[in-house]
């Protein structure tokens, strides 16, 4: 072989044809700037992640609780500690008494001295300076002074005290924006938490107590030592590497969508690689038959263009390196609201490494088979176009290539998953898919070819026949069209599944306010309060705090310590706030066993248990389960299973007691009352914040408007990544209509030389692929449904949800788009005159 000739050869065709590479190029950079972009931004976070371990957490170790831990308990972990800090935290009510409005806050009480590392972000900035003369100061997130329309420098109160606004935090401690505006922080010194007159006994408190050590000290060491006086009083454990790992699971949602749409992009662009490939090639087989008339053998005009393609992928590969590289600067600020570190926008040699490496490699796997035809043009086809056909010593070229894209699918799933059943499973389910997409394609044109069609008109009688004529675009457009349906649905759906709201949240009659932390003896002068206002209250719940001691006989130790059982560490550790009642409510259905509403603490309780913290929870129905109310133990059986509807705006409850058992316990009350009139609410939460302090009044309506609001905001980062995967399906159909584009050219020849005019190619197009397109987006639609199913079970790990409006509006437009370029083609290439095409 002449290498001189062919590189010679090959760089003077591709400055000639450079401009003929548009869908090639716009493909494999679509998808190589997702890669690149994806990967820096990962791994940016995981860096990072790394590096401000101690600031997520501001101290090297963190004890919480549900009850003050005595100096006793605290010893073993303050003895070796350099300092101890202090926290109370619960929920409570801000009010402002010039405007009466109010909100419901994470009052936090802080010792001076935290965080030990990194620091509270506050402006202005000399707020700190009044916060260490321990002034009778608070220090707020934004969106409290905003929607109690107060400033700096005015005043708040908190259960019997007023405070001065003297600062805005700007980010708290192992906090993301989105955390800091469902339920915003107020910190205020620790010294004043007494005069709030807010805690009391059934107070729902979170004790937190940080702890500082030298270098030198092994605090993991004295966790271990301490392992018992921990279980036994329930203590909870954070160190900065553990808090670390939580924020990494909390990335992992984050990290496996931006996969999943690495994944989509990279195939949607090799598919569109492949149809780009292929045009080009098509319009080069005149160049290689002349090449072959002077004298170059079949191997070498394969060669010139196969340097081509290299040179085009590495090309591609940079030219998407830097977009993608570029387009991860703007990352940080896109995801600033959902992450809790600060994210840095450095540049990776590393993706930029792989990312035209990968290039270079698709396009060498994807664009094999359209290189092949060039292997098999002879002279000839310099004075006459005759049909290519892949010739038998090349079948096993074709067998070799779907082998190696097969392992290059496989290979680069696990290279994102790092699993080897969940790589095979994917890779299956791709081959199930296009296998799907073949067999109704091959059923559509069996069916239509048995059909009469002699009763349609000409331009609807041609149209469908289109479909099943030899050489028909039905198979390779019905199969593109269905897979790149098929991964985009899967994405939007698994969008969808990640930011699912609740839309019936806050619909007609549901209750609004809610009145939390009500003691038995204020219980019946709220209800006056209330009644005087001409309003009835719709929920009265009483709520008692307990804890779970051992499951089916077994204590926490021996019940975790048996793998096979799947129990949950968290459903001994947490604590229980049940209800009682004798009668199901509306929002809950029977799912399994018979509800028993009426009991006694002397023989094993009946209770219910909602079905979705059983199947979360490992407790399986019949399971017996011991509960400590304030000492006293309490048997229950699981004998009743119930869905609940935790979308209905009142207090719902996990387990649910009957009635006669409980009535006796340390209680405090959750009211709900229904107000639609806002003048109305702002002067029932004033009423009671000055009668009853210590109760919290939240206004649902405001919560789920800000719950909303922060939903919103992470939908757009969604649909900013779901953007791309769908751009780069719609440069895969240009791509793949483009294919037909020589075929139909000489068909619209041959047509206007019968007599057809240009209206009736148009209809012959639109019938075409309106067929194909609608066929192939809808297979393509049911198999992302079933696909985005598989992935909410097995990736996420999280309940299935139809995008059903987004996937409608995505088939809509594929249709839509494989009709509209279908006809332009067509217009296009219908002027094309009879004499023309039949020279040819």
């Amino acid at each position: 072989m002449r290498l001189t000739f062919v590189i010679n050869n090959s760089l003077r065709d591709l400055r000639q044809s450079i401009h003929k590479i548009g869908p090639f190029i716009f493909s494999i950079v679509a998808g190589i700037g997702s890669l690149v972009a994806m990967m820096t931004f990962s791994e940016n976070v995981n860096k990072d992640l790394e590096s401000q371990t101690k600031e997520l957490l501001g101290a090297d170790l963190e004890l919480r609780a549900n009850h003050i831990l005595e100096d006793s308990l605290l010893s073993p972990f303050a003895s070796k500690s350099e300092q101890v800090v202090k926290q109370y935290n619960f929920a409570s009510i801000a009010f402002n008494p010039e405007t009466k409005l109010n909100r419901m806050v994470d009052l936090r009480a802080l010792e001076l001295g935290f965080p030990f590392y990194g620091k509270l972000e506050v402006s202005p900035e000399k707020a700190w300076t009044d916060w260490e003369k321990r002034e009778k100061i608070v220090l707020v997130d934004s969106m409290v002074l905003l929607q109690l329309q107060t400033k700096v420098g005015d005043s708040l109160q908190f259960g019997k005290t007023k405070f001065k606004v003297a600062g805005i935090i700007k980010k708290g401690v192992g906090q993301s924006a989105i955390m800091a505006a469902t339920v915003p922080i107020v910190y205020f010194p620790f010294q004043y938490l007494s005069q709030t007159g807010l805690v009391q006994k059934g107070s729902r408190v979170n004790y937190r107590y940080y702890f500082k050590y030298g270098d030198d000290i092994d605090f993991n060491a004295i966790v271990e030592t301490e392992d018992k006086l921990i279980e036994e009083n329930a203590i909870r454990i954070a160190t900065a590497e553990n808090n670390t790992a939580r924020v990494g699971r909390f990335f992992n949602d984050i990290d496996s969508f931006l996969k999943l749409v690495t994944f989509v992009s990279l195939l949607l662009g090799c598919i569109g690689v492949s149809s780009g490939i292929y045009i080009y090639i098509k319009g080069k087989l005149q160049s290689v038959a002349i090449l072959r008339c002077l004298g170059a053998t079949s191997r070498e005009a394969f060669m010139i263009y196969s340097i081509q393609i290299r040179l085009l992928g590495l090309i591609g590969g940079i030219l998407g390196a830097i977009i993608g590289s570029l387009a991860q600067l703007y990352f940080p600020v896109l995801f600033s609201d959902l992450l809790m570190v600060n994210v840095s926008n450095d540049f990776s040699l590393e993706a930029c490494f792989y990312g035209i490496i990968l290039s270079v490699i698709i396009s060498i796997l994807f664009g094999w088979y359209p290189l092949l035809q060039v292997l098999n043009v002879s002279p000839i086809y310099v004075l006459r176009n005759v049909e290519l056909s892949i010739q038998k010593n090349s079948r096993w070229k074709q067998v070799l290539l779907v082998v190696s894209i097969g392992l290059f699918v496989y290979g680069f799933a696990y290279w994102q998953m790092q699993d080897y059943i969940k790589a095979l499973v994917f890779l299956m389910s791709i081959l199930v898919v296009l296998f799907i997409l073949f067999l109704i394609n091959t059923v559509l044109i069996r069916l239509l070819k048995s059909y009469d069609l002699s009763n349609f008109s000409f331009s609807l009688k041609y149209g469908i026949s289109q479909l099943f004529r030899p050489n028909n675009q039905t198979y390779i457009l019905g199969i593109t069209i269905g897979l790149g349906v098929f991964l985009i649905i899967c994405m939007v759906s698994v969008r969808a599944i990640l930011i699912d709201k609740v839309e019936n949240v806050g619909k007609e009659g549901d209750a609004n306010l809610v009145f939390y932390d009500v003691q038995k003896t204020q219980v019946e002068p709220l209800y006056e309060l209330i009644e005087k206002e001409n309003i009835k209250v719709d929920q009265d719940a009483p709520v008692v705090t307990m804890s779970l001691t051992t499951l089916n006989n077994e204590d926490k130790k021996t019940a975790l310590a048996d793998s096979t059982k799947k129990i949950k560490r968290w459903v001994f550790d947490r604590e229980y706030r049940v209800t009682y009642r004798s009668e199901l409510k509306d929002n809950e259905q029977t799912v399994e066993g018979t509800w028993v509403g009426s009991s006694s603490f002397n023989t094993v309780v009946p209770i219910s248990i909602s079905e979705n913290f059983l199947e979360s929870s490992g407790i399986n129905f019949g399971d017996t389960l011991v509960f400590d109310v304030q000492g006293f133990p309490i048997t229950t059986t699981v004998s009743h299973v119930r869905a609940v509807d935790f979308a209905k705006m009142e207090a719902n409850f996990v387990v649910l007691f009957p009635s006669g058992v409980l009535e006796n316990a340390p209680a405090f009350h959750v009211l709900a009352i229904g107000v639609k009139d806002k003048k109305k609410i702002a002067k029932i939460q004033s009423d009671v914040l000055e009668k009853f302090p210590n109760v919290s009044t939240i206004d649902l309506g405001l919560v789920f408007s800000s719950l909303n609001d922060i939903l919103d905001r992470v939908a757009f980062v969604f649909q900013w990544l779901g953007g791309i995967c769908i751009l780069t399906g719609f440069l895969v159909l240009w791509s793949s209509m483009s294919i037909g584009k020589y075929q139909r050219k000489n068909e619209a020849g041959i047509l206007r030389t019968f007599g057809a005019k240009r209206k009736h190619l148009v209809r012959i197009s639109f019938v075409e692929y309106f067929a194909i397109g609608t066929v192939s987006t809808f297979t393509g639609l049911l198999l992302g449904w079933i696909g985005s199913w598989l992935l909410a079970y097995f990736v996420f790990d999280m309940p299935f949800f139809i995008a059903l409006s987004d996937s409608m509006i995505v088939s809509v437009l594929i249709i839509s788009m494989t009709v509209a370029i279908g006809v332009i083609y067509m217009r296009s290439i219908s002027k094309v005159s009879a004499l023309q095409v039949l020279k040819n």
